[in-house]
């Protein structure tokens, strides 16, 4: 198992290094958790999304991830009127009314909207 925890590492370090991205959407979960750990001594900055009228596990996961792994960590609380627009701006985008994809979408929509007023 050692061997195989090493190699996902080592794959996973040399596919991240290609890229120069210093944000990454955090929720503190396994996948943005494992980037970044991986990503931590490279500049990385991460931001949360957080919905201002239900506060949910990614609010607390992503502070304590983001403390322990030595992250800096910025929060985006989002009114349910944002979340709206969000949606709004997703189904544009995707062309299509599948509300699986619309919500799995909207938190990337706020995320890339976020980032695109910093630059």
């Amino acid at each position: 198992m050692d061997k195989f925890v090493k190699n996902c590492r080592a794959l996973l370090e040399k596919i991240t290094m290609q890229y120069d991205a210093n944000w990454i959407a955090f929720s503190g979960g396994l996948d943005s958790s494992i980037l970044g750990q991986i990503k931590k001594d490279q500049d990385l900055n991460a931001l949360t999304i957080i919905a201002k009228d239900f506060i949910g596990t990614d609010l607390s996961y992503s502070q304590i991830i983001g403390k322990h792994i030595g992250i800096p960590l910025e929060l985006k609380y989002v009114s349910i009127n944002e979340m709206l627009d969000a949606i709004k701006g997703t189904i544009k985008i995707l062309k299509n009314f599948n509300d699986i994809e619309i919500r799995n979408s909207i938190v990337s929509y706020i995320y890339l909207n976020v980032l695109k007023k910093k630059i």
